[in-house]
């Protein structure tokens, strides 16, 4: 019997859009990542899919600009992820469960079915989020803050004399320069706020993702690192949807 065609699976982020092909029970490697969605057509319309499953944080236009563009090339199921109250054993704290970003909340369903225990997930992005889930998926709440190349860039923006827009390599030892000088300040901030909240819930085991996930590991943090933490969890809410729908 001939499989399925898979799934393909967009997580639309704030810099660039990640693809990533999947079957119902496991994610397919290799994917990729492009900047907008005039380079992504190209990368992916080749590629056969049965159905797609998006998470995007990006703006209303950008968003309904690749629903369009994929909806005309293919036939297939298409469904956008959402923050809901409750899914998949994960109660959301938010009393209006669509200001969350998604790609936190997938991130929190993935991480609950996937591991056992109370859990910490840190997604090191262009901002870092930190939501602490319970044992039994209930979101005590989170953290938000800027990662360290925000706040480089607000430094180098809001001030007259300060010019660090580019940070060197993950550091916080004390600098000699005023780039180094903020680019290990921004390091130490970012990890500091994290160890943190580490600190005040050591019963939550940190699982770590994102594209700054590397660097903080770098630096010390000690945290279990899982880089497809929201593709997992897009792949997990695409197939209970389309479930549900079949039944």
């Amino acid at each position: 019997m001939t499989p399925a065609p898979p799934w393909l699976l967009l997580d639309v982020g704030n810099t660039a859009i990640k693809w990533r092909l999947t079957q119902a029970d496991c994610l397919l490697t290799p994917g990729g990542a492009v900047t907008d969605v005039e380079a992504l057509l190209p990368v992916v319309e080749n590629q056969p899919w049965s159905a797609v499953g998006i998470s995007s944080v990006a703006g209303e236009r950008a968003h309904q600009a690749l629903v369009e563009a994929l909806g005309f090339r293919q036939a297939a199921p298409l469904r956008v992820a959402v923050s809901e109250a409750s899914s998949m054993g994960v109660c959301n704290s938010y009393a209006v469960p669509g200001e969350m970003g998604v790609d936190r909340w997938l991130a929190m369903l993935a991480a609950h079915c996937l591991h056992e225990g109370a859990v910490c997930v840190i997604d090191a992005g262009t901002a870092i989020t930190l939501d602490l889930l319970t044992a039994d998926g209930a979101h005590l709440g989170g953290y938000i803050l800027p990662g360290a190349d925000l706040m480089s860039r607000a430094l180098t923006h809001a001030t007259g004399r300060i010019n660090a827009a580019l940070l060197d390599p993950p550091t916080w030892a004390p600098g000699n320069s005023t780039t180094q000088c903020v680019s290990a300040g921004a390091w130490r901030s970012a990890l500091g706020a994290v160890q943190s909240v580490l600190a005040d819930f050591p019963d939550h085991r940190p699982l770590l993702t994102g594209g700054g996930a590397d660097a903080l590991i770098e630096l010390g943090l000690v945290a279990e690192t899982n880089p497809d933490l929201v593709f997992e969890g897009l792949r997990l809410w695409l197939s209970q949807k389309l479930d549900d729908e079949a039944h």
